[in-house]
């Protein structure tokens, strides 16, 4: 549920960003506002709570997802939860390819988990409230990312072919 809450805030953000701002509304621009407000709110701050919750609170955490309590495993999660997050917010400050890799990182493990979250649910039953929620959540970024950059590089490749034609 944090998961979506964080997107929902990205995504109001970047919205109220484009409202208060001077600059022109180009498609170019409006999509990087958002790809930006994804990728540091979304994923660096979304991330980074996630993985304090898996550091600062695991037995808590794990009980929420219906795991064992006490596993070094809840560190290792909340390790590359953190990771993510400062690649995140790191977007920030490096663009371009590093907003690639960040995003890319982020999906194969978010959906890595979320695959593994269904598993659990059939295979054990395991129906805990955060076990559930994180299916949502965990496909919910990559697909949102992955869309705004497929509209992205479409527009590059039609801005390229307007410069090539003139």
């Amino acid at each position: 549920m944090m998961g979506i809450v964080v997107i929902g805030l990205a995504l109001v953000v970047a919205t109220m960003h484009l409202f208060v701002s001077r600059k022109p509304r180009t498609s170019r621009r409006v999509l990087d506002l958002y790809l930006l407000y994804t990728l540091v709110v979304g994923v660096g701050v979304g991330y980074l709570f996630a993985g304090l919750g898996h550091l600062l609170f695991a037995d808590r955490i794990a009980e929420q997802l219906g795991w064992a309590t006490g596993s070094p495993f809840q560190i290792e999660v909340g390790l590359y939860d953190v990771a993510f997050g400062v690649l995140g917010i790191c977007c920030i400050w490096f663009r371009d390819q590093w907003w690639y890799a960040t995003a890319l990182g982020m999906s194969v493990f978010a959906v890595g988990a979320a695959i593994n979250h269904v598993r659990d649910l059939v295979a054990q039953g395991d129906s805990s409230a955060l076990n559930s929620a994180s299916v949502l959540a965990d496909l919910l970024v990559p697909v949102l990312l992955g869309a705004l950059f497929v509209v992205r590089r479409r527009l590059e490749r039609r801005a390229a072919l307007r410069n090539a034609e003139a």
